[in-house]
């Protein structure tokens, strides 16, 4: 399939293709990755669906709207269209109409791509508007997140079917320059920005490192400091080699890719309630301290139980994530 992301707008990254397993820039054509993006070969999350093909192509609609430029000529299947920020407020809207959209690619499918779960009160109703004008609309759920109150609520009023895929991560790429089986026997505590996502993590990791004496590792942030200071090879380098990751997100309605990827390089999870935790380490996909202690005792005591569900884990994390599965499952969708 010959596949695009749109955009209506992002802060960290421009618009690029894709061709032969390579990211290029449009502005220059040179290979391209930003701060999120492990190489020019490896990114994060959704914008992996441009590498389940031969070509792919991701817009930043904001970068061509906003200086008069016409969109590139691109010959495409399917257009995934996350349209779920400015583009929906009321001010902007006719700028990024569906009508717009197809006045340049009329032989595409647009998918409306519900890249975030909620959008701001005031821009609901143009939500609605949006996704009735698509062909097709479409989000991220392997599992729980498909029954999500918000997604049924979207699907009556669309009057539309939510279609739903997988999570892509590029397996073979985080295997080859990420995946260990030797490890620190340390905890990495994942700590994320939004500070109602970190729950008891940095609390419990501390309590779990005192009491079986193990050393810690977080990401430091001073005082005044860009969260994102860190590239995302950088951040992977930083806690990869740790045996026990510890993550207390209690958000059902998030993916969870941090934790996909902890599966990618042979690391275990302790904790949290996002999807995938569910899907790859079920044992201890809660925040419930007291179950936590309990089953990390059990894997303080038995590396056999380590190394059972680390390749549980592993197993899933092709089983679900990897670009064959998603890409079968578009291909099945939209194909």
């Amino acid at each position: 399939m010959k596949v695009a992301i749109f955009w209506d707008g992002s802060l960290g990254s421009t618009s690029y293709y894709v061709k032969n397993g390579t990211a290029y820039s449009f502005k220059d054509d040179k290979p391209y990755m930003y701060n999120h993006t492990v190489s020019p070969q490896c990114f994060c999350n959704t914008q992996n669906w441009n590498f389940l093909w031969d070509t792919g192509y991701f817009l930043n609609l904001s970068e061509w709207f906003n200086n008069d430029k016409k969109l590139p000529d691109l010959d495409l299947d399917v257009i995934f269209y996350a349209n779920d920020r400015h583009g929906l407020r009321d001010q902007y809207y006719d700028e990024y109409t569906v009508e717009r959209i197809r006045e340049y690619y009329p032989k595409a499918k647009i998918v409306g791509y519900l890249k975030e779960v909620y959008v701001s009160p005031e821009t609901f109703d143009n939500r609605i508007k949006f996704l009735k004008d698509c062909d097709y609309i479409h989000a991220e759920a392997t599992s729980t997140m498909k029954e999500l109150p918000e997604f049924l609520k979207i699907e009556k009023l669309v009057g539309k079917k939510l279609n739903f895929s997988n999570q892509p991560i590029n397996i073979d790429y985080y295997y080859k320059h990420f995946y260990s089986s030797e490890k620190i026997n340390g905890i990495y505590a994942y700590l994320p920005n939004p500070m109602h996502r970190r729950g008891q993590t940095y609390e419990f990791t501390q309590y779990l490192s005192n009491k079986y004496n193990l050393p810690v590792q977080h990401k430091l942030l001073q005082q005044g400091q860009k969260f994102d200071y860190l590239n995302q090879i950088d951040f992977v380098n930083l806690w990869k080699p740790y045996l026990y990751h510890i993550n207390l997100d209690p958000i059902v309605y998030h993916p969870g890719g941090q934790i996909i990827q902890v599966a990618s390089v042979g690391s275990l999870n302790i904790g949290g309630c996002n999807e995938s935790h569910q899907v790859l380490y079920p044992e201890t996909a809660t925040c419930d301290t007291k179950i936590l202690e309990e089953k990390f005792d059990e894997y303080i005591k038995s590396p056999e139980k380590v190394a059972k569900d680390i390749q549980y884990a592993w197993e899933k994390l092709n089983e679900t994530y990897s670009f064959n599965t998603v890409r079968k499952q578009l291909e099945d969708l939209y194909g």
